[in-house]
């Protein structure tokens, strides 16, 4: 489970921001406490303490949030590195209707 995903090569920057921004004002209701200023950088296992549920439960509001589908066949624990790994991982596994 030390897999790591190539950063996605052609990243939007706006979707990428839209995906930090998301994820950290869902982090104080999906870890169910204040966190503190988060920027991409943030180490969400190791600093914020997520855990594999909670990581769950932040992909799934993400997916409300920006209704979007995000594909997590591959996610593995790298991408909860950071905010931004996250954010890489997100924006490079959106599903569309034709993946559907």
């Amino acid at each position: 489970m030390t897999e790591q995903h190539p950063a996605p090569t052609a990243t939007d920057p706006e979707l990428r921001e839209r995906l930090v921004d998301g994820i950290r004002d869902l982090l104080p209701r999906v870890l169910k406490r204040e966190v503190g200023p988060v920027t991409a950088d943030t180490a969400l296992l190791d600093a914020l303490g997520l855990t594999s549920t909670t990581g769950l439960e932040l992909v799934l509001e993400l997916e409300e949030r920006l209704d979007v589908e995000i594909s997590v066949e591959e996610l593995v624990r790298d991408d909860f590195g950071t905010v931004g790994s996250l954010a890489d991982y997100v924006a490079g596994n959106l599903l569309t209707d034709a993946d559907a």
